[in-house]
């Protein structure tokens, strides 16, 4: 988030730089704006309340299935 906000790089420069792929970039990127995540973060934003922010948990979605014969 530090490069797009700060620096202004774009995502694939930004994965050049990071060595990652820029669809990985991308989805950070999308998690935090989704998120509503800004540069920079709070300080009182602690690492797992991030993590939890950027991948909050999946509701399970009931799978209709045909048992086999």
């Amino acid at each position: 988030m530090r490069l797009h906000a700060e620096c202004r790089l774009a995502g694939r420069a930004i994965a050049r730089s990071l060595a990652i792929a820029p669809a990985t970039v991308y989805d950070y990127l999308s998690r935090a704006r989704l998120a509503n995540l800004t540069w920079p973060l709070p300080d009182e934003l602690e690492d797992t309340a991030l993590e939890r922010r950027l991948f909050p948990p999946q509701a399970e979605q009931p799978v209709d299935r045909v048992a086999p014969d």
